[in-house]
């Protein structure tokens, strides 16, 4: 056993009291901004609103909108967003490596995004958490079959966190209630304390305090994640794993559950940190002030709004005199004396002086500033608009990469970049993965990244070489030698990840060679054809050649005749083999 239950149930104790100070912030947040969350320092429950004291959605659709943007910048459903590569490049152009990779890849997505691993899901509460609160929770562990992945959030009043020498996040504990029925479902009725046993016997004999509803004890669980301090690195059993799992049944004080992983399962996402802090800080910090403001703003406006269409009234009255009522609909009432002596008897409304549009002027004020803290007006993607140059689409993008590249990459080392190594892990563990090819087999497997913004700044690159191939292209057709300096198979290779389209679109080394070698033995051919053809013209043209008139000897003119013509015909031979032997030299 790592450590025993009252040690690591006083760990929790101090683990928690650290984290106390920032309940009531996270409760502020989360009552204009998160009212899902709004549970922190009041009970609430399910199903409950949670928006009486919200005048304006202004705060929540912003944030859900950040999370949502985080959401398609890191982890895009619709694109590839992680790739598998071999840790030693000259691995990367075997085709039987290439293969593996890109195989393992797609199982390796189909997994993350299985419809019972629930990634979408708990990511996006995740990604909720993360805007908000400034820290997030998310658990990647296996299904109870061990044949899938499964993904979990947990809400940040049940989990606190502990970091090491180092400022890592390395222990995680989350406390949960359970009734003694789920807690013999999670972990077995033999494993469970003494006390929730006696609760789960009073349940099954009916006999228990409170009828129906005693049943329904709830029961506090604490499940510790924590690197373990003492464990035989020669054995791999669950309790000589590197981080140890350990389920404290906390009213008994007793150990229902000790295991480990082979890695840290958590996923921490902190916004923003400071040193000393394990918890992070998020846009919504920043953004609370004026969401409270404009909480106040709407209100005001909303009174007016009203006093201007209900107006409240004056009117007489023998019997009594109240104070004025200026709240819509609201009657003050004054003495009919008064009125006598005006002559009249007047019921008339309270004069109004509201300003709305002066209060509509300060609200948009108010949500300009809330927009900026949500980074409204940076993280939507620059797109080419009809008055916008090429040029100034590049400018935009490039503006748009230096703003936001650092707050994403920070953000994808402690997310995607843990959830992929750690699915990959376990599905290599469970022999989901194909057989691996033996140049590759028992080699690292390196997990590289593509959000739309690594893309974006690749293609501003692209773009780049693109605008100089245009200065290029007038001086080549003068200089057509100057185009040798150009790396095209450096080029072609980079193209799928920079435009995001598949990698099998485009030829391996070896294809490209053949197609190559084949090109080479057609353009040969074709010219050999050529000059075959350019020979007969050359022996057609030397057989019309005319014969000297022969002498008047029969036989010597014969022999003359003979020699004549075999001279001729070696020429001709001597043409054809000279332009045959010029085509092969020039085919190679």
């Amino acid at each position: 056993m790592t450590r025993d239950v009252e040690d690591l149930l006083q760990l929790h104790k101090t683990w928690a009291a650290r984290r106390d100070p920032w309940l009531q912030h996270w409760q502020s947040l989360a009552d204009v901004m998160h009212p899902a969350r709004a549970d922190f320092t009041v009970s609430t429950r399910p199903g409950e609103e949670r928006t009486e004291e919200i005048y304006d959605g202004t705060p929540m659709m912003l944030r859900r909108s950040l999370a949502t943007t985080i959401g398609g910048l890191l982890t895009p459903r619709q694109t590839p967003w992680f790739f598998l590569k071999a840790e030693d490049e000259a691995l990367n152009e075997d085709e039987a490596v290439k293969a593996w990779l890109e195989d393992s890849q797609k199982r390796l997505r189909a997994a993350i995004y299985n419809r019972r691993a629930r990634f979408t899901h708990r990511s996006t509460e995740a990604y909720n958490d993360l805007v908000a609160f400034g820290t997030s929770a998310l658990f990647v562990g296996e299904g109870q079959d061990l044949s899938r992945l499964f993904f979990r959030s947990f809400h940040l009043k049940q989990t606190v966190l502990a970091e090491n020498a180092d400022g890592e996040i390395d222990t995680v504990a989350v406390e949960e209630q359970l009734t003694a029925r789920q807690a013999k479902q999670r972990f077995g009725e033999e494993n469970l304390g003494d006390k929730t046993k006696e609760a789960l016997a009073r349940a099954g004999s009916g006999s228990g305090s409170g009828g129906p509803a005693g049943r329904e004890e709830l029961f506090p669980f604490l499940w510790i994640t924590l690197p373990r301090e003492d464990r035989d690195t020669r054995r791999r059993d669950r309790k000589n794993m590197p981080f140890a799992s350990v389920v404290i049944d906390v009213k008994s004080q007793h150990i229902v559950d000790e295991g480990g992983f082979q890695e840290f399962p958590w996923v921490i996402q902190r916004w923003d940190t400071t040193s000393g802090e394990p918890f992070g800080r998020s846009p919504g910090m920043i953004a609370l002030p004026d969401s409270r403001m404009l909480m106040e703003q709407a209100r005001t406006i909303i009174m007016a709004g009203q006093r201007a269409v209900d107006p409240p009234l004056f009117m007489p009255s023998d019997a009594f005199i109240n104070a004025p009522q200026a709240q819509p609909g609201g009657i003050s009432y004054y003495e009919l004396e008064v009125a006598e002596r005006l002559g009249r008897i007047p019921v008339d409304t309270i004069g109004d002086t509201a300003n709305i549009p002066l209060g509509r002027e300060m609200q948009r004020d108010t949500r300009l500033q809330l927009e900026k803290a949500f980074f409204k007006n940076v993280f939507n993607l620059p797109v080419e608009g009809p008055q916008m140059t090429a040029t100034e689409v590049l400018e935009r993008r490039d503006e748009f990469v230096r703003e936001i590249g650092p707050t994403l990459g920070m953000l994808e080392d402690d997310g995607p970049a843990v959830i992929v190594e750690r699915a990959f892990n376990v599905m290599a563990r469970a022999g989901q993965f194909a057989e691996p090819p033996e140049a590759i087999a028992g080699r690292e497997v390196e997990i590289t990244f593509l959000s739309p913004v690594q893309r974006a700044m690749q293609q501003i690159e692209a773009s780049a070489f693109a605008r100089a191939m245009e200065l290029v292209g007038p001086l080549a057709q003068i200089q057509p030698e100057m185009l040798d300096h150009l790396a095209g198979d450096e080029i072609m290779p980079d193209l799928p990840e920079i435009f995001g389209f598949p990698r099998k679109w485009l030829r391996g080394e070896e294809g490209v060679a053949e197609i190559r070698q084949a090109r080479a033995e057609a353009q040969q051919a074709a010219q050999q054809a050529q000059v075959v053809t350019e020979g007969a013209d050359v022996i057609s043209k030397l057989a019309k050649v005319p014969q000297p008139s022969g002498s008047q000897d029969g036989a010597g003119g014969g022999a003359q005749g003979q020699a004549q013509g075999q001279a001729q015909g070696q020429a001709a031979g001597d043409v054809l083999g000279a332009l045959l032997g010029g085509a092969q030299g020039g085919a190679a």
